[in-house]
């Protein structure tokens, strides 16, 4: 018949506490954090996301799962961003032209933070009769009116962007890559030149 004197007992009781000690340790609380990102396109909305955060304590847990919560989405600083995607969680390893936002920060909730901007493309118009490379959402490249006595040479040299500075009478924009194109310069050059050759 098995004895255990106090010793054996007090060790072996030390050594229950111990396995019980080392399980409730292991098994440390989880918290699902619930939150919503920008999804799609210019048409976006907001998809739920989850994510799963672990600590010892249930107020740990949710501290952890915070600070996991990200919404991704295109960065706008790339011209012609072959990444197009906006949705839950970080940017994978190898997304290349991914930017992240923290869904939660500053010690608030902050859903949506990818919020949609329309992507910035390049194109090229003309310049001084030069093309130009030039970069925003939309194409866009202005010169002067076809009924426009040009004498702004700003405006006789066209460019990127619209009429914003200019008269709407005196200027026009066109939305295709190098549509500004020197037919406008050649047909103000053409009575300079008649008048010059007059002359002499």
């Amino acid at each position: 018949e098995l004895k255990l004197d106090t010793r054996s007992t007090m060790k072996l009781f030390a050594a229950s506490l111990l396995v019980l000690f080392t399980i409730g340790y292991v098994q440390a609380d989880t918290f699902n954090y619930e939150f919503t990102c920008v999804s799609g396109g210019s048409d976006s909305t907001a998809a739920a996301c989850t994510v799963e955060g672990e600590g010892d304590t249930a107020e740990l847990a949710l501290a952890a799962a915070k600070e996991l919560a990200f919404c991704n989405s295109p960065d706008n600083d790339v011209v012609d961003n072959e990444y197009a995607t906006y949705g839950c969680g970080a940017c994978a390893t190898d997304a290349v032209g991914c930017v992240q936002c923290a869904a939660y920060a500053n010690d608030a909730a902050a859903s949506d933070c990818n919020t949609y901007a329309a992507p910035t493309i390049g194109w090229n118009c003309y310049n001084n009769a030069e093309s130009t490379a030039c970069t925003g959402t939309a194409i866009s490249c202005f010169q002067a009116s076809d009924t426009y006595n040009v004498t702004d040479d700003a405006l006789a040299n066209g460019g990127c962007g619209d009429c914003a500075a200019y008269a709407e009478a005196n200027c026009k924009v066109c939305d295709t890559d190098l549509c500004n194109n020197a037919v406008r310069v050649a047909s103000i050059m053409g009575p300079l030149l008649a008048l010059f050759f007059w002359l002499h």
